[in-house]
């Protein structure tokens, strides 16, 4: 396999997609209490091992609309471990920033159309 097949090439911004983690359900069943923070540890660690660019999360982080103090505090102890770092970033944007992102026009005050 060439070079410019690899998964390695150093041109290639590696996106991670998971949905639907749902933390925290289930979480004081004792036989599946731990599973969705098991599945985000395995997400995790597999995005770490792959030294994936950019994690994609598709769906709900959490199962509750205000979860536990033990899932978030989970979920940030997992963040941290995982995604915190010195691991330098690297990477261009290439197509012209003035030409996508063209500020020169302005709304006005009540909403009307472009100036």
């Amino acid at each position: 396999m060439s070079s410019e097949n690899t998964l390695d090439d150093e041109d290639t911004f590696k996106i991670l997609i998971a949905t639907d983690i749902h933390l925290g359900y289930l979480e004081k069943d004792a036989i599946r209490g731990n599973d969705s923070f098991n599945t985000l540890d395995e997400i995790l660690k597999c995005a770490k091992t792959n030294q994936v660019d950019f994690i994609l999360l598709g769906g709900d982080l959490f199962h509750e609309n205000k979860p536990s103090r033990r899932c978030l505090h989970s979920c940030i102890t997992m963040m941290r471990r995982y995604c915190m770092g010195d691991t330098p970033i690297n990477f261009n944007i290439l197509s012209d920033q003035t030409v996508n992102f063209n500020t020169t026009q302005k709304r006005k005050r009540n909403n009307d159309s472009l100036q």
